[in-house]
């Protein structure tokens, strides 16, 4: 009875184990994605990592992860943004979307395993698809299906796009269902995502045409060029103050609930890890007397013992003398003090996380710079270690009134821009002053600086010294449009070689 016990805590174990691997390791291709669109990757790119770290993890043979689209007549159709044993080419890319609205015919046919998914919007598990009567829709020289999973992705109750999974051995289970849910809602936010980014490079085309329209009518109709030019400019500069909203509303959203989704998928894990620590202290502590009251036995032991007690006796000592078990009672207590440690490490993170995406709902209240520059800090701190050494020198500033988010993405604008700038391994150096009745917080950088040229354009919309598809030039757009909100602004002073210095100067708070 002991022993079936044992086999069931030792299963039981190693599911706990297998699970927390596994979601740690889908925790890390989740946030190395939501950095990845961020950055503005190739979805397709993107979605390849994904796919490929699920059927990792659920040991499936093959996949997908597609989004749902409708044709310009209202037909929606699902197009593949990852298929495994296709090379996505350029060419092969544009033949499939060409045959998409013709292919969704069968997504959108509820007798079939995909179309199931496809519309009623919740999950569709089988693992026994030969006898399945959704098993048709399969097109020709499809790879065998012995059992297969589809997820919906879904916004509310809007079907934004699926997954689907085949052939795990064992067939799927209400665990491998419930791992995949913050893969569901990182999808789903970087599909709606790049729909707001694909809307945002339509209005820009729209723009580009027509200017062009002008720059063809400009000898003929130079008057009317005049007049369409000044509506055009200020058209133009209200969809750039429109789209930084609604880009920084949609980033900050996702960041958001990407990183609300890590913070609550860690507690689980980290309960765990929590209390089974503290039981194994408690375990610890009675091994230890037992040990000692065992070591007060062989003390009092007299001579008159029978020669197999003898024996048992000196095999004893001789173990606890080649182990060092003195030793080893104090390093367990040690490597159970580290370990506490680290959890309760991992649980401060966490509160640093949920601390910095609290609600933005606009209101304002009194901040204490210094303890928003450590916040920021705390939560950029593997972005910037490998790069730079941070010094930070905070003086005794008055409380501002602000939005907290809002200035935490200033910081952490300028602070990445920082790091950008230096090449190998630098500094960055935080100062935080009083001057008059304004607040400064400076951030200098021992990077590349910048030419005159280049500072004049800075805080101009989708201007960046970057690559093209590092960035997107807004960082210190919005950055600017939050100071002046706060009644604020930002200097700037530089020199090519010689770094940069940003200082943020907001009003101290009046006394009421």
């Amino acid at each position: 009875m002991s022993t079936a016990l044992g086999h069931q805590k030792t299963n039981s174990g190693r599911a706990a184990q297998w699970e927390l691997q596994a979601s740690n390791r889908l925790l890390e291709a989740l946030t190395e994605a939501q950095r990845e669109f961020i950055r503005g990757s190739d979805t397709y790119r993107l979605f390849s990592k994904l796919l490929k770290v699920l059927l990792e993890l659920t040991d499936s043979e093959y996949g997908f992860i597609g989004e749902r689209l409708n044709t310009p007549e209202g037909a929606p159709y699902m197009r593949s943004h990852a298929i495994t044993n296709i090379a996505w080419t350029d060419e092969l890319r544009r033949m499939y979307e060409e045959k998409a609205p013709k292919l969704g015919l069968e997504f959108r046919n509820p007798n079939t395993l995909f179309g199931a998914v496809f519309t009623t919007n919740e999950i569709v598990v089988s693992n026994t698809p030969s006898t399945d009567p959704r098993r048709g829709g399969l097109p020709p020289g499809h790879p065998e299906m012995r059992s297969f999973l589809g997820l919906p992705i879904k916004s509310g109750d809007e079907l934004v796009g699926m997954v689907g999974l085949a052939n795990r051995p064992g067939g799927y289970d209400p665990a491998v269902i419930e791992l995949l849910q913050p893969m569901l809602s990182t999808c789903c936010t970087i599909m709606l995502g790049w729909r707001s980014e694909n809307q945002r490079r339509e209005t820009e085309g729209l723009l580009r045409q027509r200017e062009e329209e002008l720059r063809r009518h400009h000898s003929q109709l130079e008057e009317l060029v005049q007049i369409r030019t000044e509506k055009l400019l200020r058209t133009t500069q209200e969809l750039e103050r429109r789209q930084v909203q609604l880009i920084q509303s949609e980033r900050l959203a996702s960041l958001g609930q990407l990183v609300s989704g890590l913070a609550h998928e860690l507690n689980n894990p980290l309960g765990y890890l929590t209390s089974n620590l503290a039981t194994l202290t408690q375990y610890n502590a009675v091994f230890t007397r037992l040990l000692r009251l065992h070591r007060e036995l062989q003390d009092v032991l007299g001579p008159d013992l029978s020669p197999a007690a003898t024996e048992v006796l000196a095999r004893i000592r001789s173990l606890q003398q080649e182990e060092d078990v003195d030793y080893l009672l104090t390093d367990v207590d040690e490597l159970l003090h580290d370990s506490r440690e680290g959890a309760q490490r991992v649980k401060e993170i966490i509160q640093n996380l949920r601390s910095f995406i609290r609600d933005d709902s606009g209101r304002q209240q009194l901040l204490d710079v210094n303890k928003e520059l450590s916040t920021t800090l705390k939560v950029l701190s593997s972005e910037l270690k490998y790069r730079c050494d941070v010094r930070c020198d905070y003086g005794e500033v008055d409380p501002i009134l602000g939005n907290a988010t809002q200035l935490n993405q200033v910081f952490t604008n300028l602070l990445l821009n920082a790091s950008q700038a230096i090449a190998e391994r630098g500094e960055i150096r935080i100062t935080t002053t009083q001057d008059s009745g304004e607040v400064l917080v400076s951030i200098t950088d021992t990077g590349h600086g910048m030419a005159p040229e280049v500072i004049s354009k800075l805080f101009t919309p989708f201007f960046t010294t970057r690559a093209p598809g590092k960035g997107t030039g807004l960082g210190l757009s919005i950055s600017q449009d939050i100071v002046s909100r706060h009644q604020g602004r930002i200097d700037v002073r530089s020199q090519p070689g010689q770094g940069s210095t940003f200082t943020v100067r907001l009003p101290a708070a009046k006394e009421s």
